[in-house]
């Protein structure tokens, strides 16, 4: 296999790249305060729906051209993973980005995911309508269906030459292109994570993102994530104020804990002990 590997910096200091860079280490800077950031985080999740996701590029053109197609981490997978298998070189931009989301994501837990997607953003502007409260479902469940559509992903790769996420309508990322936006294909799948977004904390990422599914296993050793230092006394009452899925699993310090993006709701909770916190560090 043989690509241009000059390109490489061309890419990573585009503009798409410093615009998710800046988002992520203003996250990491709100996280590091340890202290309530709701509406500061939904202010950068507004950015990186509007920037990244293409909206800022319909209203002006000097955009469109800087930023280009928004970061898709289907594409960085699905495609970069195919392109290799199919036709025997390296596709370049989507090895870019999953390098970038899985370094990033190891200095700091779900730094792109929780910060620059901008399908992650605008599920998580949905589903902060006031008035909700959403579902905490069982991540054996969701972890479950998202390894499986990764498995088929394989299958119908190797016996159809086909990503199956685009064959069976699953990518929800195609509405970015704002283009053929009356369709059904491009409009429905969309349609149907804002949906399932007003019960269900970042359902396609839950469910289906296969970046997600690689992120959630580098946080497991990154450096920077929500940690519950021994002062607590398990009390509950971070639970009961907060409906964060990932949470249960940190405070019970259980070996397999959910995607946690980096919400920052468990900072809201005035927590008798202290015990919660976003910390760097080992252990």
């Amino acid at each position: 296999m043989t690509t241009d590997w000059s390109l490489l910096p061309q890419i990573l200091f585009s503009w798409k790249y410093l615009a998710f860079l800046a988002l992520v280490l203003a996250g990491w800077l709100l996280l590091t305060r340890n202290r309530p950031m709701r509406p500061a985080r939904l202010i950068l999740q507004a950015v990186a729906f509007v920037v990244l996701g293409g909206a800022l590029g319909l209203a002006l053109p000097w955009a469109a051209r800087q930023f280009g197609l928004h970061p898709s981490p289907m594409c960085a997978v699905t495609k970069g993973l195919a392109i290799p298998i199919l036709f025997k070189k390296i596709g370049l931009p989507m090895l870019a980005l999953f390098g970038a989301a899985v370094v990033l994501g190891l200095v700091g837990a779900k730094g792109f995911c929780g910060w620059a997607c901008p399908m992650g953003a605008i599920q998580e502007l949905v589903g902060r309508i006031p008035g909700l409260r959403r579902f905490r479902l069982s991540f054996a469940l969701t972890n479950t269906v998202r390894i499986a559509a990764f498995a088929l992903f394989f299958v119908v790769l190797f016996t159809a030459k086909k990503i199956s996420y685009d064959w069976f309508h699953l990518n929800a990322f195609e509405f970015f292109h704002w283009q053929n936006l009356g369709h059904p294909a491009v409009w429905g799948p969309f349609a149907a994570v804002l949906a399932a977004s007003l019960f269900v904390y970042r359902p396609f990422c839950a469910f289906l993102c296969p970046l997600g599914l690689f992120t959630w296993l580098v946080e497991m050793i990154s450096f920077g994530k929500i940690r519950v230092s021994r002062a607590c006394t398990e009390c509950g009452k971070c639970l009961k104020e907060t409906d964060c899925q990932a949470l249960p699993a940190i405070v019970a310090g259980r070996p397999v804990v959910p995607d946690c993006h980096g919400c920052g709701d468990c900072l809201r909770v005035d927590c008798p002990e202290s015990a919660i916190s976003w910390r760097w560090g080992r252990g």
